[in-house]
């Protein structure tokens, strides 16, 4: 944005009112408040040069919340919301007005956090505050520290009426708060009830899924590090952070994470803003279907893409060993995937995942050859079996681990993507922000409307300015949904570019011992190449006549002779690959399109 004060261009001022029920007939009406600060602007207005020039923003831009009092949350304030609202949603690199005015102090609020908070706000989006009865003006540094003082004389008048306010505050919690003794870990209560995000407990938070997501370890290996290495349990932090009272109820040590907890984080919707109620009903839990969404949204530790790589690798990622009938160690198994036999009720759109099997060569003789065949051959269920092919273990093990040191040996490309990506970190900051602003506008959309059915039964606004601002208000909610969804993908992406690096530095890490080890440690370059690989597709085609293979010929019968192998890292560093498979056997090798 371009720096005012390098300029001398008039200045435009929007103006906030506020009024309570009784003011309207005392000496804060809307009125009095009105006039002073237009009488304000025409003092300033034509001044030599333009410096210091005022003129009005236009008249969309007066904002008045009547009836409305001064303990009120900014963001449930009908007008105030409105005057956010032009702000967030202005075009990119351009501000509604350069100055907000008011008449006192107190017509924002009466805490300092809250007066702070508004300040920060504006001065974000490069826009001064102006308070008339106080001569403050925040674009001086002495106006804004008459401002804290007035903050905290205001402050302390809301202190004595605190008493009064509690049956307030309780129902304010079970309206828009959020239910419980104490927040979930990651988290810790302001003065409303409602969730705010504990960094100490929220880092821990993202390491969990960090090491899930980037690092592939399993959630026994993640409770085992946290243990390791001092990290207190939830039930401990919170005792420890007095986000609780009581003693800890467990005897095992204050360290010890049970992997149980570490998943049930890893599942937690509330690290991405989601808060569920109804999950308990006569003391019995129920289903995940009968729960009910919050309208409110909590801040987010975890962004949504992490969260979902989290779900997806809890589902469908097997870390450990896989069982066989043998100890030999099938290094594709669980990854090779058939293209030619589809289920719509399986996974991984519906393909056949292929299992390592092992056949003696002679009966009796301790030798075996080792393969992999489509697993619709030993599924009762499914009906016909499978006519592809076995594929042969060694030939296609070494030709995977061969693609795998080529993918991992290419640090220009991770050197130029890591650039792009610094260039991003400034505009990321700026879309969490906006995220944040949204999502409290969101949560202040059922006071609002309390706001409005206020304004009409005290007399401010008749029956059909009512039903029109609630429909308005109801088209705005859907607005900020999709702008918070849009700023949600858009923080995805480079969350999803930060994990590509870091994944890539960690593979890079392992390659070098791992791949030392071929011969030595299968159960190593086993985890290796599952980290690396997402799955192998094999492609099929009927047997032809000019084919070599083992054993007698059979009707349908086919024969693998391209691999698919997609990768966990990015695209545009270690490419998709479509690939000949070797042949085994006497098969003949083909390679064919994509």
């Amino acid at each position: 944005m371009t720096n005012r004060q390098d300029t001398n261009e008039t200045l435009r001022v929007a103006l906030y009112i506020r009024v309570s029920t009784d003011e309207q007939v005392e000496r804060f009406g809307i009125p009095l408040q009105k006039d002073a600060l237009m009488s304000l602007i025409k003092s300033r207005t034509g001044l030599a040069g333009g410096k210091d020039a005022l003129v009005l923003a236009g008249e969309e831009y007066v904002y008045i919340d009547q009836g409305i009092s001064g303990t009120t949350p900014l963001d449930e304030r009908p007008e105030f919301a409105r005057l956010k609202e032009d702000i967030l949603l202005a075009p990119e690199g351009s501000r509604p007005f350069d100055i907000v005015a008011v008449y006192k102090i107190d017509r924002f609020a009466r805490k300092l956090k809250i007066l702070l908070e508004v300040i920060d706000f504006l001065e974000g989006h490069d826009i001064k505050f102006i308070s008339i009865n106080e001569s403050i003006d925040t674009s001086t540094p002495f106006g804004r520290a008459i401002l804290g003082i007035i903050g905290v004389i205001a402050e302390l008048e809301i202190e004595t009426i605190k008493m009064r306010t509690q049956a307030g505050r309780e129902q304010a919690v079970k309206t828009g708060g959020v239910m419980g003794s104490s927040a979930c870990y990651g988290f810790t209560k302001d003065d409303s009830g409602r969730h705010q995000i504990f960094e100490k407990e929220a880092e821990v938070v993202r390491m969990i899924f960090r090491m899930l997501v980037v690092e592939k370890q399993s959630v026994y290996q993640i409770a085992k590090y946290l243990g390791k290495h001092n990290y207190l349990s939830p039930e401990a932090s919170a005792i420890a952070n007095k986000k609780r009272t009581g003693a800890i109820k467990k005897k095992n040590p204050i360290t010890f994470w049970r992997p149980e907890r570490v998943r049930m984080i890893l599942q937690d919707e509330r690290y991405i803003g989601h808060y569920y109620y109804n999950k308990v009903k006569n003391g019995k839990k129920l289903p995940v279907e009968d729960w009910k969404l919050s309208p409110f949204v909590l801040p987010l530790i975890v962004d949504h893409y992490t969260f979902g790589q989290a779900q997806k690798l809890l589902t469908e990622l097997k870390h450990s060993r896989p069982k066989s009938k043998s100890d030999h160690v099938y290094l594709l198994s669980g990854l090779l995937r058939c293209d030619g036999c589809y289920d719509p009720d399986r996974d991984k759109q519906g393909r056949f995942r292929w299992s390592g099997e092992r056949k003696e060569l002679q009966k009796g003789s301790g030798r075996f050859t080792y393969f992999y065949k489509c697993g619709r051959k030993l599924d009762s269920k499914s009906g016909v079996p499978c006519n592809v092919l076995p594929l042969p273990a060694k030939n296609v093990e070494d030709y995977v681990i061969e693609q795998a040191k080529t993918l991992l040996a290419n640090p220009i490309a991770v050197y130029n993507h890591q650039q792009k990506l610094k260039s991003t970190k400034s505009e990321i900051k700026h879309l969490k922000i906006k995220q944040q602003e949204l999502a409290n506008l969101i949560n202040a959309v059922p006071e609002r409307r309390n706001r409005l059915q206020e304004q009409h039964e005290n007399g401010f606004m008749d029956i059909n300015k009512l039903r029109k601002d609630i429909k308005d208000l109801i088209e705005k909610d859907k607005h900020y949904q999709r702008e918070l969804k849009d700023i949600e993908y858009q923080i995805s992406q480079n969350s999803l570019s930060q994990g590509y690096i870091e994944s890539l530095d960690l593979f890079s890490k392992k390659y070098s011992s791992a791949m030392g080890k071929i011969s030595t440690d299968r159960n190593e370059l086993y985890a290796l190449l599952h980290e690396l690989i997402e799955e192998i597709i094999v492609y099929s085609r009927p047997v032809e006549e000019t084919d070599i293979i083992a054993g007698r010929r059979k009707e349908g019968q086919k024969i693998p002779y391209r691999l698919h192998i997609k990768l966990k890292l990015p695209q545009d560093i270690l490419r998709q690959m479509l690939t000949p498979v070797g042949g085994s056997s006497g098969q003949k090798s083909t390679s064919g399109a994509p």
